[in-house]
């Protein structure tokens, strides 16, 4: 497939629409500078599906897009028609606009980008860089990176589409993995929640029966408890009215007896505060007698210690005197060991520094001897170096040999291979076209089937879509109205709590839900009836039995009453529309009910309201604004603000709003769902048709590859045997310089070998050396350092000695003080004995006057205590007689209030058993009475689901329930008998009172069991079980997803490994034969940085011209890159000759010798390969077998000529462009065709 043509109209140079017709073989395009022969190059390439805009040598969309000139204004859209052909013909459109907008088509259909490059890949047009060589760019080939090289190799292996498909196949790998991962964990978190929710509604069935019968049997609890508590209230009533009779007698009795004791405690009292008063005044002389005493055996005492104080003194001082003495002795032998200590220093000094110097000479001996060995230790070290480094040399030298060797026998295995291919090739030939023609038949079927099978997908998919859109509105709408209405129910709430109103048991509801008023019209009752629908509705009879003793809330009282009477003519009056009452629509419990409701008439105006109120002054008027006249003259204004009446009246059109919409849903759901199963057949098999028709394009991609080149093999075969020979001979000449190299290696590591044994010989004589100067040096430091030890030994005693010198001297200055202190005592002492003496006996005296006294008060103290004690014994008999009045009537007291408790323990029991029945029975004792007695059943429960009581049925023995992490009913083994199969139970009125309790406390003790209920487990457990069973055969189809793709990934590696690495020897083959054509010899070879790694490894050329060692491809001169970068290029299209190839100017660089080569090449292949060539080289024009010639007549405008060369002198044609020749040149392209 070639290109056969290309119509440009806005895109770059080419304002006018330019067509220009190609032809197999070569078409130079030449022409000045400037004029726009690349933007040929640039519109080909745009055509082929280009994205990038830098790949057209463009940074927006503007600069491809034709921007005018002085002339002409700029153009909207830039458009380019690529028409490829051979035996069919694919017509390519590329338009783009300013907007940025862009729009493919392929033979006339709008198509994805994607969609051409697949067609193009089908054709053997794979990425621009295999047959595009941009100006400039020539060399960049063998400089590119490595994974560039291998990109190329891999467009001519054709590895390039398989690793397209690895890509996507490993995309969908990945995603399929994650969402099993995330799959998976939701499957465990939901079976757990499953399981869960199973256990928890058996333990809710279970449980909600034992409710039912602890209701049951609480209902008769609690009424034989009432009757009980009845009675011993009448009974405790009249006991306690006798106990008072009896307390009030015995009451009487002990006020009289206490008076009588009160006025003998007062007689008493007197006698006791006069006895009182004399044993104050016998204590205080008995005080003042003990003080005396006391006072006098004090001093007494201090006398002795005195006397005491003055003989120790005495002693104290002799012992003074004495030490002085003994310290004056001790001083002088002092004096005499320093002057001997000093004598002895003086000479430790000397020696010391004698042992110093000869210390120092010592170790500058060792110094000297270690530096010298330094020096040789340094030395050897070197040799050691060269030895080494010989040593190495000669190991690489024989490395060298061996892989020289092991090269001369790869080279002889290869030429066994090659034969050995070239049978093998024959016949994958014929066994190649008798497979395509059967696949090209099967592939043309599937085409067919394919397209049917999508065009049934689209019009299922527009369906799908459309009902989802329309099911999606519902749903939304529905959400809408269901957050206005909770949104309404909370006002309602809210508008309730701000009036302070509470629930009220037994009461029918709040009014404003119990009635309903006329659409429009709520407003008025909201107005009128503000309170009344804030409270809540209870009818009279009700609330009389259930009368509380303190009311917090509004209540609507309802009584039967027949409506009120109006006036004869009232209602006919002009303005009247009716009564308020009338309007409402109340329920069935209130009917009959509402008559003593205010009543309001309905006018229509204000002023209508007033004439009425004027002449019928006793009813209330409302008009239709809202404005109220009552009765009583008082007018209130209209107000705007909704009430309940007005939200009861709208939550209640949004709930029918809601139940329309959720009842179109229904036939939306069940169409959705077969529409959604017809989509799911037909990508099924859209799928299916799609990977058969892509495993088949794959194996008539290489059935034709096969076929195409099998033949080229043959020849590639002959050239290798060719090169592999010249490589043999080139091998052997290299063994032989490494046999000389290695002959001379050994005799520099011989002479190494023996220069290092002479210097070893003399670093152990200088160690030995060094070794005794050392020994000498450690006894010279250490008699220094023993020296000089003995020195500060001297030193540290002469220290010592003159402390203790002077601690003796501050000794005795403090021994003298002391004596003087002593002195000083003895004189204060003799002072305060004098002094004692005289106090002594005046505290004698006074002793003996306060005892005198103290006798004569003592006899009148006893007088008085025998009186006393008389008044005494007589208030303890009365108060004996008074404590037994007392205690009888504290008794009788007891017996009262022992009553009194009784009676309000049984009123507070009947209290609070009224309100455990209303808390666990909704009801007052009132109406369980009237229940039980009437033998009315309270109302059951919902049944239980069929699951559920099908499990709990089946249940024959019980078993311990495992205890969830929720926290939920945990059974023991007292629970068997409630999981055992119903048995028929006795009716609570038929059971004794304590079988009753026993049932009732076994059933309650069961439900404490249950820490925590779930009611709504049932209905929970369902469509967790449901969404369940959905995960599961989710995660199923993921893991065949997987398995999948992990086999077409491995089936794609092993494919693309097996065509890389025959590509990459056909193209090395290939490029060592070129680069030896186009060089006249030197070597090259392409080879994979990571042999182990084929399918990621980077690809490198290694190339040496004749006659140089070229490290690094960067060193080459400009034309020998350009010369490597063909020889590579042609290598590939050797064996992958692609259908077109473009070079712009890549002749540039190339001298005349090498440009011939570079033409004899490009003409050998070009019946394979089309060449768009740009040139300014006359040469390359005279291999051109078409010429295109641009200009620019008017700026920024290009235009176009064409020349066909049918013989060698229509060359000079060539240099008048503008001319036609003859009847070989066409005439200049008509302006419709540009």
């Amino acid at each position: 497939m070639f290109i056969k043509k290309i119509e440009v109209q806005g895109f770059k140079s080419f304002a006018d629409r330019t067509k220009i017709l190609f032809h197999p073989g070569i078409t130079a395009v030449v022409g000045p500078n400037g004029t726009g022969k690349s933007n040929i190059v640039d519109a080909i390439l745009w055509g082929l599906g280009g994205m990038r805009l830098k790949s057209v040598r463009g940074d927006r969309t503007e600069d491809i897009i034709f921007n005018g000139n002085t002339k002409r204004p700029p153009v909207s859209l830039a458009d380019v028609v690529l028409t490829l052909g051979n035996e069919e013909e694919l017509v390519i459109s590329h338009r783009v606009f300013r907007s940025g907008e862009s729009d493919y088509r392929l033979n006339g259909k709008s198509v994805r980008l994607k969609d051409i490059q697949d067609e193009l890949w089908k054709n053997s047009i794979g990425e621009k860089e295999y047959f595009v060589i941009e100006q400039g760019s020539i060399g960049s080939f063998v400089t590119s990176k490595p994974l560039e090289k291998r990109a190329l190799i891999e467009e001519a292996a054709g590895t390039a589409y398989y690793k397209d498909k690895k890509r996507l196949a490993q995309s969908k790998l990945e995603s399929s993995e994650q969402n099993l991962t995330r799959l998976e964990d939701i499957i465990i978190e939901v079976e757990k929640s499953k399981n869960s929710l199973y256990r928890q509604a058996l333990a809710a069935a279970r449980y909600r029966r034992l409710r039912e019968r602890q209701r049951e049997l609480t209902a008769h609890h609690f009424y034989r408890r009432m009757l009980k508590l009845d009675q011993g209230l009448e009974d405790i009533t009249r006991e306690i009215e006798k106990a008072l009779t009896a307390e009030q007698d015995l009451t009487a009795r002990v006020k009289e007896g206490e008076r009588n004791i009160a006025a003998l405690r007062k007689t008493l009292w007197d006698e006791e505060k006069s006895l009182k008063e004399k044993q104050e005044r016998v204590f205080s002389l008995q005080t003042q007698l003990s003080r005396t005493e006391s006072e006098s055996e004090r001093e007494a005492k201090r006398l002795e210690y005195l006397e005491t104080a003055r003989k120790r003194s005495e002693e104290d001082r002799a012992e003074l005197e004495e030490e002085i003495k003994a310290a004056g002795a001790e001083m002088d032998q002092i004096l005499a060991r320093l002057s001997e200590l000093e004598k002895s220093l003086a000479e430790a000094v000397q020696a010391a520094e004698a042992g110093r110097l000869s210390w120092a000479e010592a170790s500058q001996a060792v110094k000297e001897e270690e530096n010298g060995l330094a020096g040789l230790r340094q030395l050897q070290m070197t040799r050691i170096q060269e030895k080494t480094d010989a040593h190495n040399n000669l190991s690489r030298l024989e490395k060298e040999l061996e892989l020289v060797a092991r090269q001369i026998d790869k080279l002889l295995q290869e030429k066994e291979n090659l034969h050995s291919q070239e049978s093998r090739l024959e016949q994958s030939l014929r066994e190649a076209e008798s497979k395509l023609a059967e696949k090209l038949s099967r592939q043309e079927i599937s085409q067919q089937l394919l397209k049917a099978a999508e065009d049934k997908l689209q019009t299922s998919l527009s369906e799908l879509n459309s009902l989802e859109e329309k099911l999606a509105g519902l749903k939304q709408a529905a959400a809408e109205l269901s957050y206005e209405l909770q949104a309404l129910g909370k006002i309602t709430e809210a508008e309730r709590e701000m009036a302070g109103q509470k629930v009220l048991p037994g009461a029918l509801g709040w009014f404003s839900e119990l009635v309903e008023v006329p659409e429009g019209e709520a407003a008025l009752f909201d107005l009128f009836w503000k309170e009344e629908a804030r409270a809540q509705a209870c009818l009279v009879e009700d609330f009389k039995k259930m009368l509380p003793a303190e009311i917090k809330t509004n209540i609507l009282l309802l009584a039967g009453r027949p409506p009120q009477n109006w006036p004869a003519g009232i209602l006919e009056e002009a303005g009247v529309l009716g009564q308020l009452t009338g309007r409402l629509k109340a329920r069935d419990q209130l009917a009959g009910h509402l008559g003593r409701l205010k009543e309001a008439l309905i006018v229509s105006d204000l002023e209508t309201a007033i004439r009425l109120w004027e002449k019928y002054p006793e009813f209330n008027y409302i008009s239709q604004a809202g404005d109220v006249l009552e009765s009583s003259g008082l007018l209130r204004p209209a107000e705007k603000r909704e009430g309940l009446f007005t939200l009861e009246q709208e939550k209640r059109k949004l709930q029918k709003e809601i139940e329309r919409l959720e009842a179109e849903q229904l036939p939306l759901l069940s169409s959705l769902s077969s529409k959604k199963e017809i989509k799911e057949a037909a990508e099924a098999e859209i799928a299916r048709l799609k990977k058969d028709i892509s495993d088949r394009e794959r194996e008539l991609y290489d059935l034709e590859h096969e076929k195409k080149f099998a033949a080229a093999e043959l020849e590639k075969i002959i050239t290798g045997l060719t090169v592999i020979e010249r490589e043999e001979f080139i091998q052997a000449q290299e063994k032989e310089g490494l046999t000389g190299k290695k002959f001379e290696a050994s005799f520099r590591l011989e002479k190494a070998e023996l220069e290092l044994k002479n210097i070893e010989e003399e670093i152990r004589s200088k160690e030995d050396r060094l070794k005794s100067l050392k020994e000498k040096e450690q006894a010279e430091g250490k008699a220094y350092y023993q020296l000089g030890t003995d020195r500060d030994l001297l030193q540290e005693k002469i220290n010592s000695t003159r402390s203790h010198q002077k601690s003796l001297e501050k000794r005795l200055e403090a021994i003298k003080s002391k004596i003087g202190q002593l002195e000083i005592e003895a004189f204060t002492n003799d002072e305060e004995k004098a002094s004692l003496n005289k106090l002594i006996d005046e505290l004698k005296q006074k002793a003996v006057l306060s005892l005198e006294e103290k006798q004569k008060e003592q006899v009148l103290l006893e007088e008085l205590e025998q009186l006393v004690q008389t008044h005494q014994k007589e208030l303890e008999e009365q108060e004996t007689a008074l404590n037994d009045i007392r205690e009888r009537e504290e008794k009788a007291k007891e017996e009262r209030m022992r009553l009194e408790i009784r009676r309000a323990e049984i009123e507070r029991d009947r209290v609070n058993l009224e309100e455990t029945c209303w808390q666990e029975l909704k009801k007052n004792l009132i109406e369980l009475r009237q229940e039980i007695e009437s033998k009315e059943k309270p109302a059951e429960e919902a049944p239980e689901s069929e699951e559920i009581s099908r499990a709990l049925a089946e249940e024959a023995e019980p078993e311990e329930a495992e205890e969830t992490a929720e926290g939920k009913a945990e059974e023991k083994p007292k629970e068997q008998k409630e999981r055992r199969r119903e048995k028929p139970q006795t009716p609570p009125a038929e059971l004794a009172d304590e079988e009753l309790s026993r049932e009732l406390e076994a059933i309650n003790e069961a439900l404490l069991r249950y820490r925590a209920v779930n009611l709504m487990a049932e209905e929970e457990y369902l469509e967790q079980k449901t969404r369940y069973d959905f995960l599961i055969q989710q995660g199923q189809d993921l893991k065949d997803s997987i398995h999948s793709s992990e086999e077409a990934i491995k089936k794609i590696d092993e494919e693309s490994k097996t065509q890389f690495l025959t590509a990459l020897q056909e193209v090395n083959k290939n490029f060592q034969e070129l680069f030896a054509l186009l060089f006249r010899g030197g070597t090259a070879e392409v080879k994979l940085l990571e042999p182990e790694n084929p399918l990621e490894s980077g690809v490198e050329i290694v190339a040496q011209p004749p006659g140089k060692r070229v490290q690094n491809l960067t060193l080459l001169s400009g034309g020998e890159k350009s010369l490597t970068s063909l020889a590579f290029l042609f290598a590939l299209f050797r064996y992958k000759p692609s259908p077109f190839c473009i070079l712009d100017e890549v002749d540039a660089a190339l001298d005349e010798a090498n440009l011939a080569r570079f033409l004899n090449l490009m003409k050998a292949i070009k019946h394979q390969t089309q060449f768009i060539i740009i040139t300014h080289n006359y040469k390359t024009m005279e291999v051109a077998d078409y010429i295109y010639g641009t200009t620019m007549e008017e700026p920024n405008i290009t235009k176009v000529y064409s020349v066909r060369m049918e013989r060698k002198e229509a060359l000079d044609l060539a240099q008048n462009d503008r001319q036609p020749a003859g009847e070989d040149l066409p005439e200049e392209v008509p302006p419709e065709e540009k």
